[in-house]
């Protein structure tokens, strides 16, 4: 079976090595000649293709591949999805759009195309254990989300180090967050609601509002709160609060230059933080409230990974880029009926979908721990 990864940076190429990795043919695709190179340098294996996502006449090459993993940018990733969602082929995203991508549901139906979106770390393995925890609730009170990756020891001058698409991390402190209170959906700041908390062996963190929910707001009911927040180190949220208020991500271009703030800071944050010295953990805490058959329940799943040093792989590319390929993987050995966008915390309700994900993600040193009370 062969695949198609497009999008050649850090989540793409982990696609790629983790798809090569179980024994299925990869070409990976993106307009850069310099990141395609570079992807050669690294995986030998690999086949390479210029792709342009804006050119409808390149979507004609999807037909050749039993799956499709897209990691593009997310400024560009519902183009992508727009065009390929008249193919008729599955594709696995992880570019998180700025769009909702439940709108090409109809087209893909129609189409026979299956999409599974937002299908990387947070959202995405959050999604599909919070899908899983729900599954036989009759009543879910509460969902909680923690989430983060940071450096395994604190960085000066905020404590953090680029694992990640640069763009991506701006707009978490900007974009104003969905959350669910008292049953209700509502929004709040980014980087409000600051709690403090510990997750493995990591204390003294602080934990933040970021919108992270997506489909989960639609697709899962509750009584009380539901919501994502991000985890840093103390007094990050705090730092980046008062570059954003001071201006430094607006996106207004500035007179008598080519380049608004939000692009200044995107190239300077990269160049100070990007420090591929420094190794990197991702943390997670899950947590449902509910009730069954009269009986109150509490579900945990809790994760701390680090940097791969047998791998040489960030924490945040393994916590990103295996759900994504193991659930490529899963449909294209599966006889997968579905059509249409199927969120991670549906797909994680089909039969044996949620037992793959965790198996695989056991069987590449991923232990997630997993409690009900």
């Amino acid at each position: 079976m062969n695949a198609l990864v497009v999008g050649a940076g850090n989540i793409g190429a982990g696609i790629a090595l983790n798809l090569i990795g179980d024994g299925y043919e990869v070409d990976i695709a993106d307009r850069s000649r310099d990141s395609l190179n570079k992807i050669r340098d690294r995986i030998p294996k690999i086949r390479t293709m210029e792709f342009d996502a804006l050119d409808h006449a390149s979507y004609s090459i999807l037909g050749n591949y039993d799956i499709t993993m897209s990691a593009l940018p997310g400024s560009i990733g519902m183009t992508f999805l727009k065009n390929a969602v008249k193919t008729g082929n599955k594709i696995v995203d992880v570019s998180y759009t700025p769009e909702d991508p439940y709108q090409l549901n109809s087209i893909a139906e129609n189409s026979g195309s299956i999409i599974i979106p937002d299908m990387g770390f947070a959202p995405g393995l959050t999604n599909a254990i919070v899908g899983y925890f729900v599954r036989d609730l009759d009543i879910v009170e509460n969902v909680r989300i923690y989430v983060g990756g940071i450096p395994d020891h604190q960085v000066p001058p905020i404590d953090y180090t680029i694992t990640w698409s640069i763009e991506g991390l701006i707009d978490e402190y900007t974009r104003p967050v969905n959350i669910v209170k008292d049953g209700k959906k509502t929004q709040v700041p980014p980087l409000s609601g600051i709690d403090m908390l510990s997750i493995g062996t990591y204390d003294n963190l602080e934990s933040f509002y970021t919108d992270g929910l997506r489909s989960l707001i639609r697709n899962i009911a509750c009584t009380g709160e539901m919501f994502e927040k991000t985890v840093r180190y103390k007094g990050h949220a705090e730092k980046m609060a008062a570059i954003r208020d001071l201006g430094y991500f607006s996106s207004d271009r500035i007179p008598g230059c080519n380049l608004s703030m939000f692009e200044i800071s995107e190239r300077l944050l990269l160049k100070t933080l990007f420090r591929p010295d420094v190794h990197d953990v991702a943390l997670m805490r899950v947590e449902v409230d509910g009730e069954r058959s009269g009986r109150k329940l509490k579900r945990t799943a809790e994760m701390e990974l680090h940097y791969s040093d047998e791998l040489k792989r960030t924490a945040m590319d393994l916590a990103t880029s295996l759900p994504a390929s193991i659930t490529g993987e899963y449909l294209m050995n599966r006889n997968v009926s579905m059509s249409g966008v199927i969120f991670p915390e549906v797909l994680s309700r089909t039969q044996g979908y949620f037992d793959q994900l965790i198996k695989n993600l056991i069987r590449n040193k991923i232990n997630l721990r997993i409690t009900e009370s």
